[in-house]
């Protein structure tokens, strides 16, 4: 064997003797990085695990929050389902109370008006009963009736009919002076009324009863003139023509 052969087989005899170990480095080196690709996997889901575990906490706690939540408006609910009842039923209880009340209070003005009208009715009968016995010509229980009406009702609107009247009782009971009275009452305290002409003409009678001509026939012009329309302005017409 010559010398470059041997040199060949020697050059081949030591690259067969490193494979081996040259192996045998490739493999440590690749075993560590999958170690340690391993490693980092194994942090990245420990990572990945505490994520979920720190998220299924958060879950939990939302859970309860919301199951409080839920626990919370059902009270809510509750409570306003009790507040709208009793203001439900405090709304009824003032709509009764406003309702007893206005009947009651309709009842009272009912009673009012029905007394009122009782009383203006006794009123009236009264006034109407002593018209009527002067009407009659019992004219003393006409007086001592009318008097007593214009004592007890002076603010009667009626008072004028019961001047009127009493003026005429009185001068049928020769009471000229009280006659005359009465006549100026109604034409004092009520001149538009439909009765001031006849108050007049009662004052031309009267002043006629006392003898008076000149102040019988002033009453009546004064009669035609204030109250040309009325039915006693024909009358005291009549009145004058049997005077000239």
């Amino acid at each position: 064997m010559n010398l470059p052969t041997l040199n060949r087989f020697a050059l081949v005899t030591v690259l067969a003797l490193s494979l081996p170990a040259h192996a045998s480095l490739l493999s440590d080196r690749e075993a560590r990085e999958g170690v340690q690709q391993l490693q980092l996997q194994l942090k990245q889901q420990q990572e990945r695990l505490t994520q979920l575990e720190s998220g299924a906490r958060r879950m939990v706690e939302l859970s309860n929050q919301i199951e409080g939540l839920r626990q919370e408006i059902a009270s809510l609910r509750g409570q306003l389902e009790v507040l709208q009842y009793n203001l439900e039923s405090a709304e009824k209880r003032q709509k009764d109370l406003y309702v007893d009340l206005d009947n009651r209070v309709r009842a009272i003005e009912e009673a009012r008006v029905a007394q009122a009208k009782a009383q203006q009715a006794a009123v009236e009968q009264s006034l109407g009963d002593a018209v009527q016995l002067a009407r009659s010509g019992k004219h003393k229980d006409a007086v001592a009736g009318l008097r007593r009406f214009i004592t007890e009702h002076p603010a009667s609107p009626m008072m004028v009919e019961a001047q009127y009247w009493l003026g005429t009782s009185l001068a049928a009971l020769k009471d000229l002076k009280g006659a005359e009275a009465a006549y100026g009452v109604v034409l004092d305290k009520a001149p538009d009324d439909p009765l001031a002409a006849d108050a007049l003409f009662g004052l031309a009678v009267v002043a006629n009863a006392k003898g008076d001509k000149k102040a019988a026939r002033g009453h009546l012009l004064d009669l035609i003139e204030r109250y040309p329309t009325s039915d006693k302005a024909e009358a005291a017409k009549k009145a004058l023509l049997a005077t000239n």
